[in-house]
């Protein structure tokens, strides 16, 4: 399918980056677990960024500029999911966490390497290296994802006894730079049901997995 081939900007209500051979964090949630109005603001913050960008000759400054601005739009998206009151929460089940965490192991070693995740009662946190999958293209965000939630939502629609999207389509990523900053968000990402007060401790959090030792 051609829209899951590799490219590395595309832009649908978020702006997607992937340049070869990076780390990515990729945050991605149920259908219907944000305020429409959340979305809204992200999309007018996203077309704002954009014709900044437009504006901005020095490569550089415009890549920093990128950078700031996307973790703003991260924070949003981040601080509503945590806050929400409304929507679905099947990831609270022990058994569609296992099918959602078994998708993710599934290509693991083939298309990706699993850094770490974090299955929170309704949003995903994981942290890969896609694997090179020519000379001259990696595998891509867009058909990895595409095969997760596509495989966990089959299932989990299954033992649901339900219909529909289960997965919104659009995720969010953010391209590691340094190994500084991949410690800072692995951090982040095990510590996610600490801030949302499930547990106090990461350890303690069964839907957590980090392939190094912290």
């Amino acid at each position: 399918m051609k829209n899951l081939d590799y490219r590395e900007y595309y832009r649908r209500n978020l702006p997607h980056f992937q340049p070869r051979g990076a780390t990515f964090l990729v945050n991605f949630r149920l259908a219907g677990s944000l305020p429409a109005a959340v979305i809204e603001q992200l999309k007018a913050e996203t077309l704002k960024l954009e014709q900044r960008l437009l504006k901005i000759s020095n490569n550089d400054d415009r890549l920093k500029l990128r950078d700031l601005e996307h973790r703003k739009l991260f924070d949003i998206w981040d601080d509503a999911l945590h806050s929400t009151k409304h929507g679905p929460f099947y990831l609270q089940e022990d058994f569609v966490a296992e099918i959602v965490a078994n998708s993710i192991r599934y290509h693991d070693g083939e298309w990706f390497d699993v850094e770490a995740f974090c299955l929170m009662p309704n949003h995903v946190h994981l942290v890969l290296t896609p694997y090179k999958k020519t000379e001259a293209t990696d595998y891509s965000l867009t058909q990895i994802m595409h095969n997760i939630k596509r495989n966990s939502a089959k299932q989990a629609n299954q033992v649901l006894g339900r219909t529909g999207a289960f997965w919104q389509h659009e995720n969010y990523d953010h391209f590691v730079r340094d190994a500084a900053e991949l410690e800072r968000i692995i951090k982040y990402v095990l510590n996610n049901p600490v801030k949302a007060g499930i547990v106090d401790d990461w350890t303690k959090w069964k839907w957590s997995y980090c392939k190094y030792d912290l």
